[in-house]
């Protein structure tokens, strides 16, 4: 066994014809400014303004029902593709564009519904602390209601869809990629989830600082963006749902039950668990790459802050 074949198998130990090997986040010819996480930085916070330009653009174009889908496809998804593509060779690799399996993918869809719907009491009570002004609340009421069919496929098309994949691909394809090769895993998730919540809603921080933990936490464990797109698709379809449903009105608080409260946290519980024991074969093939082709001995040493639990 040549020396290259033993760094193979220390960074994929499940590893047996080849086969996975493509299924890591490493990548030997990603530029240098890909791994920086000012420039990944760089690109998000242009990329965001990007967006609220062109959703302004749009609205007068279009009207502002259909602003969101071009606004997120030129302003988020586009951008990320093409700055992957010109800086690897491998941005299916690099983004974690890579397949989920169906048994994680339930555990992720049990974890995110009820995550969201335990938000509702957090939330309720942040805005007796932090009231949300009015004409604000009242704007993300509006683009978000739905009263008819055409309604509807705005809503799902803009808020649920592409929000879901745009954003995705900005913060946990592009900036938590750059900043778990630099810090490790859990300062990536971390750092971008924070970023990720000061720029959707100051008086709502800390219900979306969680929220995107979880993203971020789904698609690092899991090795795969897909994850964090399903949960993020989730928790804004259930907002959309819960604010229709129960019709809500700016001001207005929603408490859920203390026994539903059980029943989620339980459901949470179970849901996380099952998703952190089902993708522990893709937890162990996600290795950074500055481990990969170090010897067996500084693997040891260096590589329990990134790949343990």
């Amino acid at each position: 066994m040549d020396s290259g074949e033993k760094h193979e198998q220390i960074g994929n130990p499940h590893r047996e014809d080849g086969s996975e090997l493509d299924n890591t986040t490493r990548d030997d010819e990603t530029s240098g400014l890909l791994t920086r996480p000012l420039f990944a930085l760089a690109v998000v916070l242009i990329c965001f303004v990007m967006l609220q330009l062109l959703t302004l653009f749009f609205s007068f174009l279009l009207g502002f029902s259909y602003a969101l889908v071009p606004a997120f496809i030129i302003g988020g998804i586009l951008p990320v593709f093409v700055i992957a593509r010109l800086m690897t060779r491998s941005p299916r690799s690099f983004l974690r564009l890579l397949p989920v399996r169906p048994l994680p993918l339930v555990f992720c869809i049990g974890a995110s519904f009820s995550f969201i719907i335990l938000q509702y009491n957090v939330a309720g009570l942040i805005e007796k602390l932090f009231p949300m002004p009015s004409w604000i609340e009242d704007f993300l009421i509006e683009i978000t209601r739905v009263r008819n069919l055409s309604e509807f496929v705005r809503v799902a098309s803009g808020v649920v869809l592409a929000a879901a994949v745009a954003e995705e691909l900005l913060f946990r394809g592009l900036l938590q990629n750059s900043l778990e090769k630099k810090y490790g895993r859990w300062w990536g998730i971390l750092l971008t989830s924070l970023l990720f919540a000061l720029l959707h809603d100051p008086w709502r921080f800390v219900p979306i600082l969680f929220v995107a933990g979880l993203f971020g936490y789904l698609v690092s464990r899991g090795n795969s963006i897909y994850y964090g797109m399903v949960a993020h698709a989730i928790t804004n379809a259930t907002s959309v749902a819960g604010g229709n449903l129960f019709g809500i009105q700016a001001g207005r608080q929603i408490y859920l039950p203390l026994s539903f409260v059980v029943l989620m946290i339980a459901l949470f519980g179970i849901s996380i668990a099952g998703f952190f024991r089902s993708t522990e074969r893709d937890a162990t093939v996600n290795v950074p790459p500055p481990v990969l082709g170090k010897s067996p001995a500084q693997l040891g040493n260096n590589s329990q802050g990134f790949g343990s639990e």
